[in-house]
């Protein structure tokens, strides 16, 4: 765990029996990604507003006419603050300009650690890691709580809640292609109406290549959630949101992209068709108003443009960079074959599981599965702490590590990873597949 003094690091924290009332999109992507911030805004340390004076003065910031303006709605909402490392949480409400008297109640894990939101006693509440919120600067936390309380009412704006499908943007190609895409939005930002059609025309090959795509809409649920919360908290949007699409190679993209080309696509749609927030047409993505404004970018993909394009890019250097680095994971198909029924492995179950793992990393897809950087699993038979390679079903359904090399009464040890077994618990193997079982 990180000291207070320090920027947390994204985390994730649930339960899965939890997974069908609590979406998993805001749960995985909506937490503490807004820390790309510091940089962008020069800022080192934290502001010096208590707790209480942050909720205010986010509460004076949302009662401004221009705030309400944004979306037609006032942003008011119950929040629930935890301070996990204090086994504390703290419940009040921003309303018209207030902030509500403050209660306190031990956490116990009781709702999950995430910025997010989440029914708890019959009633919906943001909730903010307390550590996120303190442990940044003044304006990172407007953004932080305007992202979150926007998530709570994008539904009545006709914005599903998503969680991205889009694994191909951790793959070599779908990532030199997002990478393309990110440097043309930056001139884009400007005004150049030449790289916006240069992102728009890598985007829409990139989409043609993995039709299953949830893009537009993903980018819709974070995108306009992350454009609330840099309105109404940055002074300079465009430098702001400029920065966040510095691509970062060693970074993952599944679950951030949204947040940046989201903003980007939003804020160029502030540029050029300002009444595009009440467009009945905005649930079907930026991208789409973006056209409907301007019809010049529809694209139609031709072969000679195309490679045009990815020459003047540099594509194929950034496809040997790309490659390059995907070798840090080391040898993927190791971890692949154990999708194979055959194959020797550790498999954890989803029951009374809780997890915790950084968003920001790279994931790889495997089909029906994704391999992740690692990940740490909580469950009432111990912990598990994956180093460098866990393997997740995409429906969630269990975990798999690679076979363990030692097992004692207390303790497994596999490659990278080490898991702690309680009392009453023991490893059982049965045709090469490990599980760990009550005694």
């Amino acid at each position: 765990m990180l000291g207070l003094s320090e920027i947390p690091l994204p985390v994730t924290n649930f339960n899965l029996k939890d997974m069908n009332r609590f979406n998993l999109s805001l749960l995985i992507t909506s937490l503490l990604l807004q820390f790309l911030g510091y940089s962008v805004n020069g800022q080192e340390y934290p502001c010096e507003k208590t707790m209480v004076e942050s909720l205010q003065h986010t509460a004076w910031v949302l009662n401004k006419p221009e705030s309400k303006a944004l979306w037609n709605v006032s942003l008011n909402a119950p929040i629930i603050i935890i301070d996990h490392f204090n086994n504390k949480m703290f419940f009040t409400s921003i309303e018209d300009g207030r902030v509500q008297e403050i209660k306190e109640e031990p956490w116990d894990n009781k709702v999950p650690l995430a910025n997010s939101f989440f029914d708890y006693e019959g009633k919906r509440y943001v909730t903010i890691i307390h550590a996120a919120l303190m442990n940044s600067p003044c304006q990172q936390r407007i953004n932080l709580l305007s992202h979150e309380i926007f998530h709570t009412y994008q539904k009545s704006l006709g914005i599903e809640n998503q969680y991205s499908v889009n694994y191909y943007m951790d793959e070599v190609q779908g990532r030199a292609l997002l990478q393309i895409e990110l440097k043309a939005l930056q001139a884009a930002l400007s005004g150049d109406s030449m790289r916006l059609h240069d992102a728009l025309y890598i985007r829409t090959y990139r989409q043609s290549l993995y039709p299953n795509n949830n893009e537009d809409l993903y980018e819709l649920n974070e995108g306009l959630a992350e454009y609330t919360g840099v309105k109404l908290s940055t002074e300079n949007m465009q430098e702001y949101v400029k920065n966040r699409l510095n691509y970062d190679i060693s970074r993952g993209y599944t679950n951030a992209f949204g947040y940046f080309t989201g903003s980007a696509y939003a804020t160029i749609l502030d540029q050029i068709y300002a009444e595009w927030r009440y467009d009945k047409d905005l649930a079907k993505g930026l991208i789409y108003l973006i056209k409907k404004a301007e019809p010049q970018y529809a694209i139609t993909i031709n072969k000679s443009t195309l490679d045009k394009l990815l020459i003047k890019y540099d594509y194929a250097q950034i496809v040997a960079n790309e490659k390059e680095e995907l070798k840090s994971f080391g040898d993927i198909e190791k971890f692949k074959d154990l999708l194979k029924p055959e194959t020797s492995k550790l498999c954890i179950a989803n029951q009374k599981i809780n997890f915790t793992y950084n968003p920001n990393d790279r994931v790889i897809s495997l089909g029906d599965a994704v391999l992740l950087r690692n990940m740490s699993i909580m469950g009432e038979w111990g912990q598990i702490k994956a180093k460098n390679g866990i393997v997740r079903m995409n429906n969630w359904s269990a975990f798999y590590l690679l076979p363990p090399t030692n097992i004692t009464n207390n303790a497994i040890q596999g490659d990278s990873y080490e898991i702690q077994i309680n009392q009453g618990w023991k490893v059982v193997e049965e045709h090469g597949i490990y599980s760990i079982v009550k005694e």
